[in-house]
């Protein structure tokens, strides 16, 4: 597998735990945290 290291992220959208979508591209120029995790229910 090729290291994606300093590379641009592809674009993509997320919804929240309110279902608001967030776009990556809303995000430019700002520093953002992504945080993922298994759900265990």
């Amino acid at each position: 597998m090729t290291s994606l290291t300093g590379h641009p992220a592809p674009p993509f959208h997320l919804p929240d735990s309110e279902e608001k979508v967030h776009h990556l591209a809303d995000y430019k120029g700002s520093w953002l945290l992504l945080v993922f995790h298994r759900h265990l229910g």
